[in-house]
């Protein structure tokens, strides 16, 4: 991983390098972070070039630009070419190489075939190639968008980079906030048409598309945009039968991982415990020494993940690192906020970017030379890694559910594309629509999709390197670390669009083409685990109370910043109506307009960005705890409790008790039936337990207001974590008071209250 910027007079003035050096390197000291280990310049007549590098291949002689022997070209490049012995050993045996770095071959090869040389090049990579003979310019970036590459063609001047940021900087490129765009982004980063790809939110701004070519004529100054590769050129290869899928798709993803492998650095995993992650950790770990990390919170110990990465680490005999993001003691300061909305540019910026930043930030910490991160992404994309879950509607998931489905979000898609969303358009009966799909595509001037799985994979084909890799890269080159994905190796993504529609359901039904590829040499328990979504889950809550503790700290300093910025977020939305959201927020357990509220000030810490230049990166580092989890088990059912227990008055001494007008009822249907409980508050109904809430009905149906918790769990013996984490909640809105046994009385304390600051009024 490195950063490379650029300058092209497109009208044919020369750069002079005392006299425009300074505003390289400025562009330069946006992106330092994704290149710590050097940094050079270049110029050569109208054209700059600037360069950051991350040294992973030959430390000590792997420097760009990459000159020809004659002068005639120049190459600075952001990635890996994992394949590089190869394509040396292929199409260079002529070639005396100065250093044996990756990107060695990108030059010779180019001069042997042009920019036909692309599509022997097995790797992530984001190039500026200069071709003096032919006074062209050639920006490229690899085939699924892994490595980001910007560009803004402003008047007589191009310019160009690895992140927004460093383009921003420059005099010449606009400044503008494109607001309709960033209220849109949810919507559109998951839509499967292929207009409005640009993921910026700047305007004139755009990205290189991945799989494309930017060619620049450094004569005449056109600029134009070519596609080299679709996953779609390949032949569907209808002789194959499924097993042979399977083994095809099994044997290429350990090339994959055993080509990303390359390198003379420490490598790490990130692994959640799901089959992605496992069967990247399985095959890496029969050939290198790998460091694997996951995050521990309340979710990930309740949806699964914190358990099943322990268990998976220690079948597959890795060192490994369970990171605790504590919602109640987390230090997360604005300033840590500011620096990673600055890294990642993105308006959807929320728990996930926070808690792959602060795995980063933990593994860069503990381990000052790892520089480069393994991770699953990729396969639920291309294997049907969703199709049983976000993209089925049913209580009883089936391949048929998930096909309506797609087909129910690619006609909407039309519809909107088309401006037809009304009642001839959406007129059904028996679920055959009034308006054909063919017409609503030809209005919409998109081709209809050939079957419901194509929706699905084209949504994804797109989101991943407008969201996904997108924060992949910025929050792992954010400490200095390249973040790797063999599933998205081009290979193993050619071959999943190359499976013809009469094995689709047999292959891509809850990812089987990848779990059935690893029968026999992973236990079951990893190989049939039920897809989870990292930090998603029934505690999902807690995770949301962590970005509300965000937004509160410092007196709701963010907010105003984001409001008082020079973005104009102020007017772009009504001030008392976000504060009203806000406020509101602890009202609902569930914290669930916490993700509303971060993305509009997200949005308006972005739009000041440009003005922000390089003083948004904090300095503070992320102080996170590792847990050593040797006995999973006895650790969850002692100390798990920990990760929700806020407070000291709730402990095994507390005596709990219903606050006063507060009482468990319970409703029944008819005579000798039992009906369902529930939470009545002065007369009125305020929450309704369902059958998995039996046990902690049970706990509650002890409280007498003199047995102690630690008497009731001895009595009721329900899991522990179980029991405390009802607890906090119940305390925290107000439906049970502690007391603390004194000798033979108790003392009744006050209800226990929100730790979390409350919003000022505005």
């Amino acid at each position: 991983m490195c950063g490379i910027v650029g300058i092209v007079n497109l009208g044919g003035a020369p750069f002079y390098a005392g006299r425009d050096t300074p505003v390289l390197l400025s562009m330069l000291n946006q992106i330092s972070h994704r290149g710590p280990d050097g940094e050079a310049v270049y110029f050569s007549n109208n054209v700059a070039l600037g360069f950051r590098r991350l040294s992973i291949v030959d430390h000590n002689e792997g420097h760009q630009p990459l000159l020809a022997a004659e002068g005639s070209h120049a190459l600075i490049c952001n990635g890996e070419i994992y394949n590089h012995d190869e394509l040396a050993a292929r199409f260079c045996r002529d070639v005396r190489f100065a250093n044996s770095s990756d990107c060695r071959v990108l030059l010779p090869m180019y001069q042997r075939m042009g920019m036909d040389h692309v599509q022997h090049l097995n790797g992530i990579f984001a190039f500026a190639l200069l071709d003096s003979r032919k006074r062209k310019l050639f920006l490229c970036r690899d085939r699924l968008g892994v490595k980001p590459l910007f560009y803004s063609h402003c008047g007589s001047t191009l310019v160009f980079g690895s992140e927004l940021k460093a383009l921003l900087c420059h005099p010449a490129v606009p400044k503008s906030f494109d607001w309709p765009r960033a209220l849109s982004f949810r919507r559109e980063m998951g839509s499967p048409r292929s207009s409005n790809l640009n993921p910026s939110l700047f305007r004139g701004i755009r990205a290189v598309p991945p799989g494309g070519t930017l060619e620049v004529d450094l004569e005449n100054g056109s600029v134009s945009e070519h596609v080299y590769w679709s996953p779609l050129r390949g032949p569907i290869l209808d002789g194959r039968d499924r097993k042979w899928f399977v083994e095809e798709y099994r044997n290429l993803l350990e090339d994959a991982v055993r080509k990303q492998l390359m390198g003379d650095v420490q490598f790490g995993l990130f692994l959640s415990g799901g089959i992605d992650s496992v069967a990247i950790g399985y095959l890496a770990a029969q050939s290198s020494q790998l460091e694997s990390f996951s995050v521990l919170t309340q979710s990930t110990i309740s949806n699964g993940d914190a358990q099943a990465s322990h268990s998976a680490a220690r079948a597959l005999g890795l060192s490994h690192h369970s990171v605790l993001f504590d919602w109640r003691r987390a230090d997360l300061p604005p300033s840590l906020w500011r620096s990673i909305v600055w890294h990642c540019e993105l308006p959807v910026a929320g728990a996930e970017q926070l808690y792959k930043f602060g795995l980063h930030a933990f593994a860069k910490q503990k381990f000052p030379k790892m520089k480069v991160m393994l991770t699953g992404s990729g396969s639920d994309e291309f294997n049907g890694g969703y199709s049983k879950s976000v993209m089925n509607l049913s209580r009883d998931p089936s391949w048929k559910a998930f096909e309506n489905v797609s087909l129910r979000f690619e006609r909407n898609c039309l519809l909107r594309r088309a401006g037809l969303q009304d009642t001839y358009a959406t007129a059904q009966r028996h679920g055959a629509y009034l308006i054909s799909r063919d017409f609503l595509a030809s209005v919409a001037e998109e081709a209809a999709p050939a079957s419901p799985w194509s929706t699905y994979r084209d949504i994804y084909l797109r989101m991943l390197p407008t969201y996904q890799l997108w924060h992949e890269d910025r929050t792992s080159s954010a400490h200095g670390i390249e973040a790797r994905v063999p599933f998205l190796d081009h290979r193993l993504v050619e071959l999943t669009y190359q499976v013809p529609a009469k094995l689709h359901e047999q292959l891509f039904w809850d990812k089987s083409i990848l779990r059935d590829g690893l029968e026999g040499e992973l236990n079951d328990a990893f190989i049939r685990r039920k897809k989870t979504q990292f930090f998603v889950g029934e505690d999902e809550r807690y995770t949301r109370r962590l970005l509300y503790g965000i937004l509160s700290a410092h007196n709701c300093e963010l907010i105003d910043e984001a409001l008082d910025g020079h973005g104009c977020l102020g007017s772009v939305i009504d001030r008392d109506a976000l504060w009203g959201l806000f406020r509101a927020i602890p009202d609902d357990p569930e914290y669930s307009d916490v993700e509303l509220v971060l993305d509009i000030v997200n949005m308006g810490l972005l739009a000041d960005m440009p003005r922000q230049a390089s003083s948004a990166r904090s300095k503070e580092g992320m102080v996170l705890e590792e847990l050593n989890l040797e006995h999973w088990e006895s650790w969850r059912d002692s100390h798990g409790r920990s990760i929700v227990h806020r407070t000291l008055e709730l402990n095994e001494l507390s005596i709990p008790r219903f606050v006063d007008g507060v009482n468990l009822v319970q409703w029944r249907a008819g005579s000798g039936s039992d009906g369902q409980f529930h939470i009545v508050r002065e007369g009125v109904l305020e929450y309704s337990f369902d059958q998995s809430s039996l046990a902690w009905v049970g706990f509650l149906l002890e409280l007498d207001g003199i047995r102690t918790v630690g008497e009731l769990l001895n009595r009721t013996r329900l899991p522990n974590a179980e029991v405390w984490k009802n607890l906090e909640e119940a305390i925290e809105y107000r439906v049970l008071e502690l007391s603390v046994s004194v000798g033979q009385a108790s003392t009744t304390r006050s209800t226990i209250g929100m730790s979390l600051p409350a919003p000022p009024e505005r």
